[in-house]
Parts: C-alpha cells; structure tokens; sequence
C-alpha cells in the first residue's frame, strides 16, 4: 500500500486559468510542476521550435568539433563514430552517421557489445580502428570519462572528438589551482554540456540531442536547408525519453514537437517498427509508446544480440529490407519480455520465502542472462519498494573463483554507491550512482554481501513505504470532455512532468468484474455522493482484487480520467492508479 500526499503549493489558480484560458486544476497541475513565471507557463503551454531550442555554439568545444569534422570531410579522412548499445546512443550514432554522410564524410560505425565490451569505447575497439585506417574516431553518448583510452588512440595517432552528456571526472583537490577542476579526456574536442565551463543554458540533455546539435551546428555551416536537420527530431525525441531525461525547457519542445512529427517520419527503419507495434494507426503516438513499446524493441537487440541490429535499421531506405529488420527486433522484444517475466516472478518468489524480513533485496538467478538483470532488479523494487539487486553468474574468474555480475535499482533515502563504497573490500569492481549501479563479485561472496548491506542499512519503516503525490483533490462529478482536452495541454508526461493524479473518497462500487484473457483488468461502476457513476479500470491481478474486496462496497481512489470510445460512442472513465477499500 503507498502512502498518499496532497501538494499544497499556494497561487493565484483563477487568474492564471484566466490569463491562459485554461481550468483552474490545470493552472494548479502547473504550479505543482514548479511551472511559475508567465514565460515558463508560456513556453510550457505555446512553445515553438523556432523560439525554444538553444543554440549549439554554447555547447564547449562545440565550433572545435566543427573545424575538426569539416577538416575531415574535406581531406576525406576516415571517420568512425563510436556510439553506445542503449536507445540514447543507437540514436545518437544514427544521427551523426546520416549527418555526416550527407555531408560527403567518410563515415563507419561501431556500437560496443554489452558483453563483452562492456560501456563506452576501449582499448580493443581503437585498436581495431586503427587497423582499420581510421583517423578520426568520434564518440557519442560516451568517452567523457574515458582518459586512458583516449591516450591510447592519442599515441596511435588517431584524432578523437568526443560528444557526451555524462557527468565529468572532478579532481577532489580543492586547491587545485585551475580554472576547471575537470578531469577531461585528451581528445581534439570534447563537447559536453555537463562541463564546467559550460555556457548551455540547459545541460540537461541526452546524448543525441548533444550530436544533434553537432549535426544542426554543420549543416547550418553549409546552408544545407533547415528542414533536413528537423529529419532528425523524432530521433532526439526518443532518445530524451527513453534516457529519462526531465521534460522540462528544450527537453519538453523536442518531445512534444518530435512526438507529432513521428507518425509522419521519413525513415523507412522506424515506420517499420512503428506499423509493426500498430502505433501508425493510434490518433498520437504518446511518450508512453516510445518508453514502453518502442525503446524496448531498440534496446532488445543490445541485449540479447547487438545494438547494430537497430542502427542497421534506421540506416536502410529499403523498405523489405526495413520491414525485416523491425521483425527481428520485436522479436528479440518479445524474447526479452518473456525471460523478464519468468526472472521476475523466480526473484519474487525468492524474496517472498527468503528475505521478507530483508531491508536490501539480493537476489542471487546464476541462469539470467547479465543483461536483464538490471530490469528484473527494477521490478523488485516496484514491486517490495527496497533497494534491490539482482545478481547472476557471468563467463570469467577471479583466481581461480567463480565471479557473478549484479545491477542495482535503488529507493529515495539509499544512495548505492554510497553503500557499494562500504563494501567495496567484497567486490571485484563497481560504479554507479545514487539510484542505480552494476558491479562485479566472486560468487563465494554473495550471501556475505547481503548480510552487511542489510547490517549496515539504516531505512527506517518509513523510508520504505511508496509515497503517491496527488496534484488536486477532484471528485469524479467535475470531470469532464473539455477538461480532459485541457490536461492534454500538460502532454507529454514524463520525468520531471509526471502524469498527474487525482484523488476522491468514499464512492460506491455498484458493480464489479474481472476482464482480458488473463484476468488482468477490474472494472467497476462508481457512484459518487453526487449521484455521478462512471466506470473505473484498475490494471491488477483481477482474482486476487475480487478477494481482497470482499464484502467492501466503497472505495476512496487515486486516478487519472479518460475518454473511452467504443463503436463510435465516447464516455467518460478512470483508470485507477491506487485504492483504499472501506466496508
């Protein structure tokens, strides 16, 4: 059961719903979003391609990376980008190639393998590139943090220009004595909005945005038509999502706009996988499609098998060729789903005979494959709300012993690589952040890893209780058609622009069934105090819904409305998001 707070942010709501023309629930939705001063509530609601995206020339070293592209191009050097096996570098990659080409560059790819490669670019794949002949390597989406490789390619006498969004390497030393305490990488140019001479007015961005940028930057260098680097929105778009950067500023326009673009996209390799997933035939495609249905599909493929499958993808303008290639990757998708769900319900089973009593979840599956195991660890913490790890055997040893790999999905109030730190003398190697790691250990080890993560975890009860937000207390008589097109204002939800959640008390439940083929979906008939009934879906375990119900008739829930159509008729309805039952 979550815990549910109201936001109580205070304003002016009837003067800022009749300034914008809007509902006054809408105009508390934006307060709650921190959406305060007339040009963010402007920008929010009217923003505009021309007005809102900021100039790449503020980007660090970005006319650096120009000067060295265009030097390239015109003494037609090879050039090979290196890019990343996530939805943010198969973008990323994209864009710079297709750039580049169009350009006249001499331009190859490689996308690491998650495996065996590991992230970002290494020692081996520059020693391939200069094998190759290739002399100039640009990364995408990595390299910022890669100094000792990219002395390497510097010896070899390979030019490296690096474009990324990751944090930079600081030194610790507060005397330090430059300007920048930035540990950069020696390349030619390192582009970076996360720099600490950085002038971009919004450094939140992924990394396709980032070589989008590089791309708009040279294209506008060659008066090459405005239009063609819009070609390449939906893909920024996509990546914004699918690395879960926060819909806010440049973020938001590139989604909202990108999103309206895509059903109308060029690229053959998209609309394929876009018709196969029949998204070409929904009114919009929403962030929700990309995040859910069609990221996984571009990931599965660095998953399973490589990330190249998806790059090859968006890069081929035949249309069989296209339609194929979609095939394989929701194929590899639906692989993917169906390992995920049985490692999912194995560690939840785990859990529920062994470590109910654990405050950090360690799940030892020696048989899933590595690289789920970040996304079985995610739906644990959904599902128990506590830090969780996932852990399973990969090929190697450590001396002889048997070496397991693990990913980590965390919890507010549990910083992992703070807590990895403290048992860093167990482990083989680590990194991470506060709300994710990966790490690497000697199977021996692992139950003496779980015991002093949970000796040394200070959660409280409450720490480890979900908190819902709700936006506005709003009983379900005030819905309405016309409201509900005004909430699509908000649109596209996501990061840091949550859908927004609605809250009531005390309806009646007059009627109540379990539908789908797998008994997923309750719907109910809801009668409020005001005489209004609507219906209200709650996606659940239907069977295990009807006996926590029982003799229950009323129920205060969390909601979102909806407007359902159904042979050509509209109502009104709820998809609920939580539930309190009452006798």
């Amino acid at each position: 059961m979550k815990k549910w707070f109201l936001y109580n942010k205070k304003a002016d709501f009837k003067a800022i719903a009749d300034k914008y023309h809007i509902d006054q629930v809408t105009a508390r939705i934006l307060r709650n979003r921190e959406i305060n001063s007339e040009k963010q509530i402007e920008q929010f609601l009217h923003g505009s391609l021309e007005e809102d995206l900021h100039s790449p020339l503020y980007l660090p070293d970005a006319i650096k990376c120009m000067n060295q592209l265009n030097r390239a191009i015109k003494e037609k050097k090879h050039i090979r980008v290196v890019g990343d096996y996530d939805v943010d570098g198969v973008c990323a990659t994209y864009i710079l190639v297709k750039g580049l080409r169009r350009l006249g560059a001499v331009v190859d790819y490689v996308l690491p393998d998650r495996i065996k490669d590991g992230y970002g670019i290494n020692i081996g794949i520059i020693d391939k590139a200069k094998e190759d002949g290739v002399q100039v390597i640009l990364t995408c989406d990595n390299g910022i943090a890669a100094i000792e490789e990219l002395k390497h390619a510097r010896d070899l006498g390979i030019t490296v220009l690096v474009t990324d969004h990751h944090d930079v390497r600081q030194n610790q030393d507060e005397d330090f004595g430059c300007e920048s305490r930035d540990i950069l990488p020696p390349a030619s140019a390192v582009v970076d909005p996360k720099r600490e001479d950085n002038r971009y007015p919004f450094p939140e961005i992924c990394g396709a945005v980032v070589a989008w940028k590089i791309i708009i930057m040279m294209y506008q260098n060659h008066t090459i038509p405005e239009e063609e680097f819009y070609d390449f929105l939906e893909f920024a778009a996509i990546a914004t999502i699918c690395d879960v950067m926060e819909l806010k500023d440049e973020n938001r326009t590139i989604v909202k706009f990108g999103l309206q673009q895509i059903k109308q996209t060029k690229n053959q390799g998209l609309r394929a996988l876009l018709e196969l997933q029949d998204l070409l035939t929904q009114d919009h495609v929403s962030a929700y499609h990309i995040g859910y249905i069609i990221g996984p599909c571009i990931n599965a493929g660095g998953r399973l098998r490589s990330a190249e499958i998806a790059l090859d993808l968006f890069l081929t303008d035949d249309r069989e060729e296209a339609i194929m290639k979609a095939a394989r990757l929701k194929e590899l998708n639906d692989s993917r789903k169906t390992m995920t769900i049985s490692a999912t319900n194995q560690a939840i089973e785990m859990v529920q005979r062994h470590h109910m009593n654990d405050r950090v979840l360690v799940v030892y599956l020696p048989e899933l494959h590595e690289s789920l195991a970040g996304i079985v660890a995610g739906r644990l913490r959904e599902r128990f709300y506590r830090p969780s790890f996932v852990i399973t055997r990969c090929e190697g040893d450590e001396d002889g012993e048997c070496l397991a790999k693990g990913s980590g999905r965390s919890i507010d109030g549990y910083s992992m690589s703070e807590h990895l730190q403290e048992v860093d003398e167990l482990l083989v190697k680590w990194g991470g952040h506060p709300m994710a790691a990966g790490f690497t250990l000697m199977e021996k080890n692992i139950d003496m890893f779980r015991a002093e993560l949970n000796r040394r975890c200070e959660l409280s009860g409450e720490q480890l209780v979900d908190k819902l937000w709700i936006d506005v207390p709003m009983p379900i008589d005030y819905i309405s058609h016309n409201l509900i097109h005004d909430f699509e204002k908000l649109e596209p939800f996501g990061k840091g622009n949550e859908k927004p959640s609605f809250a009531t008390k005390n309806l009646g439940i007059t009627e109540c069934r379990v539908l789908g083929k797998n008994r997923n979906v309750v719907k109910m008939k809801l009668l409020s105090d005001g005489g209004c009934l609507m219906d209200g879906l709650i996606f659940t375990n239907g069977d295990d819904f009807l006996r926590q119900k029982g003799a229950a008739s009323r129920i205060d829930i969390v909601y979102y409305p909806q407007i359902n159509e159904y042979n050509g008729i509209q109502s009104l309805q709820i998809v609920i998001d939580d539930y309190q039952l009452k006798p």
